[in-house]
């Protein structure tokens, strides 16, 4: 044997027992350097420090160049094998995460952190979030979150990974709101602080509108349903992103077909136990019906098909007694006060203003206030 490995022309026997040997003192140093070395962000940190060192048997019998380059290859592989293998990546403040044991999250507002649940079908074939490891990933980003002193995780949820609600309120996350195919789930993370996680969507916000024409006429309508009155100012709920005065507008224009321009606002109404147990905030505006000629006229209101029974243009005297009958079934209390705004100067009146913003990258926005008198800047 000690012949044939002399005949080795490539790499003397001692010269391969020394590599071999010093491999094998290089892959323990660096297990033990990995096992007890703190990471950069030792707090939040998740690091395997399992190694998996090839043990390959090196054959030294063959005298041809050949199986000489194949021990070669041997020694290469060893090499790979005993550096450490981790997922280990760093996310944009540089903090390293094992993205093996925790969900992915990102940064969110009031020092929270938050995780996007993308639909099935744009997984990746190794799921990072498989029904049957989620639980062990959540609890462990729980973890990682309270680590870096985050006071609460969010989870949205599409409603194709439904399944993972469960999983979620098993570690004490609850529903805070849900809107179209997505449902949004919130935990509050410190024991010691009350949870200061805001209400979803408080308020509703609904506009009316107070139209009256050159003749002295109030434009009215009577809905098909819930009927409290004869007759009521036109109106309905803003939408999702929509400013008041378009509200308005829009409103009396899908309900009687009259098209008109903001003027003001002439009061605000705030009520509470509204749809869906919301608070409702209710602002009473005062437009003005846009002229169909030079003459000043206006056409005839058109009902909106489907939700409104009857509308018209009404005496504005018969309106006012109306909402000013001290019968209870007749009276409108609400409306009196708008009435007697109404028939007051509109110098009074709400008046719109458009500001711009000092939060950065946020659009101008209408402020709603009183009269100003004087401009002093």
């Amino acid at each position: 044997m000690l012949s044939a490995l002399k005949a080795m022309n490539s790499f003397p026997f001692h010269i391969i027992l020394l590599m071999f040997i010093t491999r094998r003192i290089i892959a323990r140093s660096n297990f033990y350097a990995l096992a007890f070395q703190p990471t950069k962000s030792s707090s939040c940190n998740i690091v395997r420090s399992s190694l998996f060192i090839n043990h390959q048997r090196i054959n030294c019998m063959s005298t041809s160049k050949n199986n000489h380059n194949t021990s070669r290859q041997h020694f290469s592989t060893m090499k790979s094998t005993a550096e450490p293998q981790t997922t280990n990546m760093l996310d944009e403040d540089g903090n390293e995460y094992d993205w093996d044991k925790i969900l992915p999250f990102q940064k969110n507002t009031h020092n929270s952190v938050k995780i996007v649940i993308p639909d099935e079908e744009q997984s990746s074939k190794d799921d990072l979030y498989d029904v049957d490891t989620f639980h062990n990933k959540l609890e462990a980003t729980i973890a990682t979150a309270l680590q870096l002193k985050k006071t609460a995780l969010w989870i949205t949820v599409p409603i194709s990974r439904a399944r993972l609600i469960e999983e979620a309120s098993k570690s004490g996350f609850a529903f805070h709101h849900a809107e179209e195919h997505t449902a949004t789930l919130s935990k509050w993370l410190l024991d010691d602080v009350e949870s200061r996680i805001p209400t979803y969507a408080t308020h509703q916000v609904g506009v009316g509108a107070v139209v009256i024409n050159a003749k002295n006429e109030i434009l009215c309508v009577r809905e098909k349903r819930n009927n409290y009155r004869r007759w009521k100012v036109p109106g309905g709920l803003a939408e999702l992103g929509e400013d008041l005065d378009t509200a308005v507008i829009r409103e009396v224009y899908e309900e009687t077909g009259i098209k008109c321009r903001f003027i003001s606002v002439l009061g605000v109404r705030h009520t509470h136990g509204s749809q869906f147990n919301r608070s409702d905030l209710y602002f009473v505006c005062r437009l003005e019906p846009i002229p169909i000629n030079e003459e000043g006229d206006v056409p005839l209101p058109v009902p909106q098909e489907g939700e409104i029974e009857a509308t018209c243009w009404v005496d504005f005297d018969e309106y006012r007694d109306m909402v000013y009958s001290e019968d209870p079934k007749v009276g409108h209390p609400m409306m009196k006060h708008i009435i007697k705004i109404v028939e007051q100067s509109d110098d009074n009146d709400i008046q719109k203003t458009i500001v711009s913003s000092v939060v950065p990258g946020r659009k101008p926005s209408p402020v709603y206030h009183a009269a100003i008198r004087s401009e002093s800047s």
